[in-house]
């Protein structure tokens, strides 16, 4: 199962099974137009939904058909974190205004796949396809849903599969008669807890609030933070359960900066099972502007942040909110730390140029490579952390559809590109022990504590990194020159001189004079102002010659002069000439290490560079001025 990856069309899905071969294999949807499809996160499951039908598959490489049903025009599927529960979410009737488009269905059994007798667990009406599912905890032993003003939470026993929401397990009510929760998420922990949102209302400000599941009803907090200027709010647990972020977000910027309004961000945290050793809450501090991403480490002990106008800042922060690290500013506004949370992707996509670095956590965010990956709507790690995933998907961009597999030592390792691809994900590995030869999780023991290495390990990174690259990675660099020349670019060791520099940047430091240095942009003085360059520029009069070699005004053809008023020789035009188009293709091969897309003709102007440089030795020039 190791490093696996599922791929979903407008007509199929394709599962691949990684590196080093990447060997596909479709998934056959049979009716045609594939709706949904979702991977649990647990790896056991793949279910995919056609206009007739809702199918979900297991085993090893995802071949195994678990069963196959009945089910019309099912938009949409949610599985709960265990991947026990599947929910899926059908397109409401109209003839039929009482129909339960909500099913929830148990996958932790064995079925009989002859018959389609499959019944649902429970069913529910939600006409808005927006928060539609339930709620699940981490093993999936408790369900949340909203009714109105409260909260109501079931204990599930997995061997009755009861979700009786009209006797429940606890309830969490509103404080207010007019502040409503719009926001609730609950933690990842073994022992879960609630975190809830209210925007600020008629004067009275909005509220964040860390609730204990307790039988009955619920009034213990234990965190809570009021502010002002929130209309709604994203919400993210580290993976321990005993942190959250709360981004929150107002519709309007009151400083008339922003049209996405304006982002705070808040930490509550407590310590102990339900806050038992008390909780804290702070306003993070960032820098003014936007927040463009924030993510917690798998350690639960750290969580990054990229704020600011461009070129943002990026900062990491303790449990306390406090700084621990902050990078230089950059345009950047993607953050991705590895499964194991020592490597940390930097990334720069939607409308920045794809620049990609990834930073070593252990020592000291220190950048081990750089690369490129334009056009980038998806970017993913691997489960084991050695491989990240970038892909260009519609409908965001219906162009230049595929994905790109790279080793976290940033070379490339494989491509694949499709007309449209609407959906990739990686396959997770499940972290319980399960029945041999079956999808059955028998008593919930963690994989990790009965081995001496955890589930998933750390890359080994050496000077010498071999690696197996597809064959579909050459195919695609003969295709895509400007695209191969990126990628070496952006992992090469930029030497003095090998880009274009600008003249001021050319001149020595200290006694102001002027330095020959091979390879810098020829034909150029150092005392050349940026936005001129007219030193050495030859001055010709813009006179009409009529047929006799004569001038409109009677006088004689005259020759070009420079500023020196001496006759230039036809050497001396042609090796301007030539250091014209010198620097024209110095600039183009900037444009390539900018991330550019350069068309056929510029790239093979590029490839005159020897013969321009040729010619001008040829005709003395001596890489001087």
């Amino acid at each position: 199962m190791a490093s696996q990856f599922v791929l979903k069309t407008s007509q199929d899905i394709e599962v691949f099974h990684g590196y080093p071969d990447f060997k596909q294999q479709n998934t056959d949807a049979n009716d045609g137009q594939t709706l949904a499809s979702l991977i649990s996160p647990c790896g056991r499951f793949l279910a995919f939904s056609t206009k007739t039908d809702l199918t979900v598959f297991t085993g090893d490489i995802l071949e195994t058909q678990l069963f196959k049903i009945p089910l019309v025009d099912v938009y949409d599927l949610h599985f709960s974190p265990s991947g026990n529960y599947l929910s899926t979410w059908e397109r409401t009737s109209i003839n039929n205004p009482d129909h339960k488009n909500v099913k929830i269905w148990y996958l932790n059994e064995n079925f009989d796949p002859t018959t389609n007798a499959i019944e649902p667990v429970f069913e529910y009406q939600a006409k808005s396809q927006s928060g539609w599912s339930l709620q699940f905890s981490k093993l999936d032993d408790y369900a949340i849903k909203q009714f109105k003003g409260e909260l109501r939470i079931v204990k599930i026993d997995h061997q009755h599969k009861k979700f009786d929401f009209t006797n429940p397990f606890a309830i969490l009510k509103q404080e207010s008669d007019s502040q409503f929760f719009s926001t609730y998420l609950i933690s990842p922990s073994e022992h879960p807890t609630i975190c809830t949102f209210t925007p600020e209302k008629g004067g009275k400000p909005a509220l964040l609030t860390i609730w204990p599941i307790l039988e009955g009803k619920i009034t213990k907090k234990i965190a809570t933070k009021t502010f002002f200027k929130a209309d709604s709010c994203q919400l993210k647990w580290n993976p321990q359960g005993n942190a959250i972020l709360c981004l929150a977000i107002t519709d309007f910027d009151s400083s008339n900066q922003s049209y996405y309004g304006e982002n705070t961000l808040y930490l509550l945290s407590f310590q102990g099972v339900n806050g038992t050793l008390g909780g804290n809450s702070v306003r993070v501090s960032l820098t003014k502007g936007p927040i463009h991403d924030f993510t917690w480490s798998p350690t639960s002990r750290q969580f990054g942040v990229i704020s600011g106008y461009m070129p943002a800042t990026i900062a990491f922060f303790d449990l306390r909110g406090n700084i621990v690290h902050q990078l230089p500013e950059q345009p950047k506004n993607t953050m991705l730390f590895s499964p194991t949370g020592r490597y940390i992707l930097i990334g720069g996509f939607g409308n920045l140029q794809g620049s990609v670095e990834i930073l070593d956590r252990h020592d000291k965010f220190k950048c081990i490579t750089r690369f490129n990956a334009t056009n980038t709507s998806v970017c993913k790690w691997s489960p084991g952390g050695e491989f990240i995933m970038t892909a260009t998907t519609s409908p965001r961009l219906r162009v230049d559809n595929g994905i790109k597999v790279w080793h976290v030592s940033g070379k490339l390792i494989f491509v694949k590109e499709f007309k449209e691809l609407l959906k990739v994900d990686w396959r997770f590995p499940c972290n319980f022990k399960m029945v041999p030869g079956s999808h059955i999780i028998k008593d919930w023991e963690p994989i990790s504590k009965s081995h001496d290495e955890p589930l998933v390990a750390d890359p080994k990174i050496g000077k010498d990194v071999k690696l197996q690259i597809h064959s579909s990675v050459e195919d695609f660099t003969s295709k895509n020159p400007s695209a191969a020349a990126i990628g070496s670019k952006a992992n090469a060791t930029k030497k003095a001189g090998g880009a274009y520099k600008p003249p001021h940047a050319r001149r020595s430091a200290g006694n102001g004079t002027t330095k020959s240095i091979p390879g810098l942009v020829p034909g150029m003085s150092p005392n050349d102002k940026a936005n001129g360059n007219n030193t050495n520029k030859t001055r010709r009069r813009r006179t009409k010659m009529n047929e006799n070699g004569t001038t409109s005004d009677g006088n004689s053809k005259v020759e070009v002069t420079n500023n020196n008023n001496t006759v230039a020789s036809p050497e001396e035009k042609k090796m301007r000439s030539l250091l014209k188009k010198l620097r024209s293709i110095q600039a183009l091969k900037q444009r390539v290490i900018d991330g550019d897309k350069l068309e056929d003709t510029q790239l093979l102007k590029i490839k005159t560079e020897e013969q321009v440089i040729k010619d001008l030795s040829n005709l003395g020039w001596k890489g001087e001025e």
